[in-house]
Formats: C-alpha cells, structure tokens, sequence
C-alpha cells in the first residue's frame, strides 16, 4: 500500500504509546481516523491530536476489542461515512507479569480475549470490506497486527502475555497466506517491537472488578520492566516510522528492535539438538545497540 491521502485508517488501542503513534502517523500523511480504545477520554484528544496532525476527519470511537458486535457497527459506520476501512492497525494490547499458576482463570481470559480475539475481531471487521473494494475497485488495503518479540522469545513472569503474541504471529503469517493465495490486494505485517515507551504496564486500569492486584514477584517484575523501558524504550514515533516504511514497502516482518533477533537462532539450535530451555536477560532482550 503506497497511496495514503483521503484514504481510511482504523487504529485499536490508540489511546496511547504506538497505537496513538500510528493514529498520529497516518494522519500526518493525510489519512482520515478511526481512533479506537477503551479510554475515552484519551480516545477523544488523540482524535483531536490527529485532525492538528493533518487528517481530514478523525472519529473518536470507545469500545472493548472483544466485542466483536460493536467492532462491526464501528465500521459499518466508518464505512457508510467514509467508505470503509483501508489501512487497520490491530494494536489494543494488555500485559500483567504473574507466574502462570498465580494467574488467575479470570485474568488469564482477559489477557486473551484482548490481546487475540480482538485481534480476529478486528480482521473479521474489516477484511471482507477491503476484498470487496479491491475486486470492484481495485484498492488496495493493508492489515497491521501488533505481536511482540515476546511472542518469538519465551520470558519468565510472562505466561498469558508472551503466549497471546506468538498466537498473533501464527494468525498475522496465516491471514498473510491466506490472502495471497486468492491474489487478494490486501497486505499483512506483523509488528514485533521489543521495549517501547507507552502504557501498557497500566493495563490492570482496564481489568474486571475483582481482579488481584499484583504483589510479591509481578509487582517487582512490573516495576523492573517500567524502570527498563524508561532507560531504553524506543520512542513509539520511531516504531510508527518503521511500520509505515514496512507498509509502503509491503513488508510483512516489521522488527524495530533488530538487535533482539540474535537470540532466535540460538533458541532454535537448542530445539533441534534437544537441549531444555534456558532464559539469559542479558542475552535475549538486549537494549538498543547491545552486541
């Protein structure tokens, strides 16, 4: 996809960190938005934001990923006013650091009912509209899904979350096949940035009344990661700028951290000889410029 101008951009969990980045992005290059998040109040700024940034028409629109009803109405909408959507960044995200037998059954849905099927709900949404209009019109159309290298790297603490991400790169490289063997004008990147300054260590905010708070090991863990992030975390402009070049160039890999790809071949070495796995800190999620 390479043409952006009056074109339709429909960002989840873009309320902050890369999905208000992205929303930013593409009205910058002169895209109307869709903003989506379960935040409001911040949902309406950003929308604001992107109409400052250049967008011809922004939509604040508040709603939980996981409905899948209200994801449709939310593009039936877009599409009766501005002619469906174009460009859609799956990106809504949640983390909470817990040992998997501390998880609760409640909190462990959650993580992936958000993280997974809003992901398909928002394909479901959104994808039979954009093989309609490249059939009859030829336009082309172009699908973001928002992993993690924590979905290629397993991480202590991590669980629900890491296994919610390397689900969404079995269904982004899925989806991928899937279209092109209909020869369908719709591309498909899967972004999988390593640490990057938002909000997702705030994710508990949107949790179900009820939920436990962390304490003990996820509360440090959390903390550890907030204090991480804050000394090396990519800016989350900087992670849009790398998407949009993946996009233009109709990329499907998308890493902005490349300096972490050194830790796959070795965890795949170790698969093949057998060997039982081993997690170095150090060695597998290594800041910016790390050898």
């Amino acid at each position: 996809m390479r043409e952006f101008t009056g074109r339709t951009a429909l960002v989840t969990g873009a309320a902050g960190g890369i999905g208000r980045a992205l929303a930013l992005a593409a009205a910058a290059r002169g895209m109307r938005v869709l903003v989506c998040d379960v935040d409001s109040e911040s949902t309406v700024a950003v929308a604001a934001e992107c109409v400052a940034e250049g967008a011809p028409a922004a939509l604040a629109r508040a709603f939980d990923v996981r409905d899948a009803s209200t994801f449709e109405t939310r593009v039936a909408e877009v599409t009766a006013e501005w002619g469906g959507v174009d460009l859609l960044f799956c990106n809504a995200g949640v983390l909470v650091p817990r040992r998997l037998w501390e998880q609760t059954a409640r909190e462990f849905d959650w993580l992936l009912d958000v993280n997974v099927k809003g992901v398909v709900n928002g394909i479901r949404a959104c994808v039979p509209g954009m093989l309609a209009r490249g059939r009859d019109a030829g336009r082309e159309s172009h699908v973001v899904i928002t992993g993690s290298m924590g979905g290629l790297i397993a991480s202590p603490m991590l669980g629900a979350y890491s296994a919610s991400k390397a689900a969404l790169a079995v269904i982004a490289e899925t989806l991928y096949l899937d279209l092109a063997a209909t020869q369908a004008p719709v591309g498909v990147s899967l972004l999988a940035p390593g640490a990057v300054r938002s909000r997702i260590f705030e994710a508990e905010r949107h949790c179900e009344a009820g939920a436990e708070p962390l304490a003990g090991p996820g509360a440090a863990m959390r903390e550890a990661m907030i204090a991480g992030t804050a000394r090396v975390g990519m800016d989350p402009q900087r992670v849009a700028a790398v998407t949009f070049e993946a996009i233009e160039s109709e990329r499907f890999w998308v890493f902005p951290h490349p300096e972490m790809l050194a830790a796959l071949p070795a965890r795949q070495a170790a698969m093949l000889q057998g060997r039982n796995p081993q997690f170095d800190f150090g060695r597998d999620f290594r800041p910016p410029g790390g050898r």
